[in-house]
């Protein structure tokens, strides 16, 4: 069996229309590429990547191989794991066959969502237990009260619901963390943190995490050097010091993954799978979650937030575990109505927008966007998670203050200040 041919479908499949407009002001886009492996057997195999398609010389690596050749390859995961839908339809086996033994015929997986207001944060827990998840990965940014935020989680999730927060370091020192991370230990459905602040900090990050009950999650599994290297990968050092508690499998190719899994569980230690696309990629995910034995935290691929999931049976969700696909390779099959439809979808026609950063007392700064809020104030140009802070978006609403402010937070990288 040779790979013959690679057909890359650039797509545009709008998020769901609650999220929609704070997806995209998050920065986050809506193009999805599909890929057909076409093979001289006459066999297809699915891959996929959000955003537009990969260069051509990565596609070009494939051509003329043989999908067996890329048995615990080294690609990219989003273009191995056709090859791996190909090797199973071939053998008339589920992918996880070939990745080794099944721990699990249902995976963890989780609820994903950037940051947004207490508000809208409590809708969205609504959300997700209505459709069966019981886990969300949050991200955390300096311009929302995080203790606000999780008391409204705590308000209006199920019993058995969890939160780990994604800061990104945000927290950025051990000064800041402390106070913030102190309170939210205190709310029960906060299950862990990842990334409090920068893992390069490994002084900080070890007095934090022996103040704090809360587990830590370190987003980075490679304990694979290569070339051979006498230096151990980041992750394998604090695994074996004890830093964290938890870590993810975020993109990783199929061989760092699967090796990551075994020694993860040696150190009997879990891992969260990030993998972000649609149906696809949510079943490549299921199908290497079924195999690493401690893939038991929520994992993320972020499928519910499209309005369509571009399969034609939809996974199964149950009290936050989804169901591994039994068919042949991915186990799922394209639709290809979607796929004819969201080929024609247009871009989408967003208005000029600022964001404003309200803080204690009503006080507002403008910015240009969440982006250079997120930015800034994790450089201390503005006071970062004070309680009650929070931002919204100003759309261009025609006026003279608008179009002013607007100019005026484009001619230097600084914040306005209300006096």
């Amino acid at each position: 069996m040779k790979i013959t041919a690679i057909e890359p479908i650039p797509l545009r499949v709008p998020y769901e229309e609650r999220i929609r407009k704070r997806f995209y002001h998050f920065n986050m886009t809506d193009e999805v590429t599909v890929y057909k492996f076409h093979t001289d057997t006459g066999l297809t195999g699915l891959g996929e990547n959000i955003g537009p398609p990969f260069e051509q010389d990565l596609l070009d690596a494939y051509l003329g191989t043989d999908p067996f050749d890329h048995v615990m390859g080294k690609g990219r995961f989003n273009l191995d794991m056709a090859c791996y839908d190909l090797m199973g339809k071939h053998l008339g086996l589920p992918a996880w066959k070939l990745m080794g033994q099944q721990v699990r015929q249902w995976v963890s997986m989780g609820w994903w969502m950037p940051c947004m207001s207490p508000e809208d944060t409590a809708a969205e827990i609504q959300v997700a237990a209505e459709r069966g998840y019981r886990g969300l990965k949050c991200k955390a940014r300096a311009f929302y009260d995080v203790v606000e935020q999780s008391h409204a989680i705590q308000a209006v999730a199920p019993p058995d619901f969890r939160v780990e927060f994604d800061f990104n370091g945000a927290l950025i020192n051990v000064e800041k963390a402390l106070p913030i991370l102190r309170e939210l230990e205190k709310i029960p459905v906060v299950k862990g943190v990842e990334e409090p602040i920068f893992a390069y900090d490994i002084e900080g990050w070890r007095r934090l995490h022996q103040e704090i009950r809360i587990p830590f999650y370190l987003h980075g599994v490679g304990v694979l050097s290569e070339p051979a290297s006498r230096q151990p990968s980041g992750p394998w050092t604090g695994l074996r010091a004890g830093d964290f508690e938890g870590a993810l499998c975020s993109h990783e190719n199929i061989r760092s993954a699967l090796a990551a899994g075994w020694t993860f569980a040696a150190a009997n230690t879990p891992i969260l799978l990030q993998y972000v696309g649609t149906g696809i990629t949510a079943a490549f995910a299921c199908n290497l979650g079924a195999v690493m034995p401690t893939a038991t935290l929520p994992g993320v691929t972020a499928s519910h937030t499209y309005e369509d999931d571009l399969i034609v049976e939809a996974h199964t969700v149950q009290r936050g575990f989804m169901k591994v696909p039994e068919g042949p390779g991915l186990g799922v099959e394209l639709d290809e109505d979607a796929v004819k439809r969201y080929s024609q979808m247009p871009a989408p026609e967003l208005p000029r927008y600022l964001s404003v950063v309200t803080l204690p007392g009503g006080l507002k700064h403008y910015y240009r966007n969440l982006q250079q809020a997120e930015r800034l104030m994790k450089q201390g140009v503005d006071e970062s998670f004070a309680p009650g802070v929070r931002l919204d978006e100003w759309e261009d609403d025609g006026s003279d203050a608008f179009d002013r402010l607007w100019k005026r937070l484009q001619e230097s990288d600084w914040p306005v200040w209300e006096t």
